[in-house]
């Protein structure tokens, strides 16, 4: 499901595998997560093709195809989990500090932004031994 907010309240668009038609996505979700289907619209993007420094091309991009689906009643998107927030704000706090080191040893954040990496490590560190407190042992 794509997060589009451009959309009417009771649109949601929908990446799906190219091979699925219209039909397919229309009894797919009447009848797996039972709503009323009023629409559905479709585009197809292609591969996109880059090529990389020795000349070869490579696949930028793979195909998708896009559904708009059109329902009967207003939809509302469920809440971004936790762990998707915590992975986010790592991502962003590890791109600014690859622009830094681009600049060399001399660039270093500021106290703070050393204060929220940190703090976002111990939360990640913490959630990995949850999970691996949920697990049960190997032998």
């Amino acid at each position: 499901m794509v997060r589009a907010p451009n959309l009417q309240p009771n649109q949601v668009a929908f990446r799906v595998p190219p091979k699925c038609n219209k039909f397919d996505i229309h009894s797919y979700l009447t009848n797996i997560y039972g709503v009323n289907v009023q629409e559905v619209r479709t585009m197809n993007y292609a591969t996109t093709h880059k090529k990389d420094r020795t000349g070869k091309l490579a696949v930028g991009t793979a195909a998708y195809k896009k559904a708009i689906v059109t329902l009967d009643s207003e939809f509302i998107y469920p809440s971004e989990p936790e762990w998707c927030a915590l992975d986010n704000e790592q991502h962003k706090i590890g791109t600014k500090a690859a622009g830094r080191k681009m600049k060399g040893w001399r660039f270093r954040g500021t106290h703070s932004e050393r204060v929220a990496q940190k703090d976002v490590n111990d939360r990640l560190q913490a959630r990995m031994e949850e999970n691996q407190k949920g697990q049960p042992k190997k032998k």
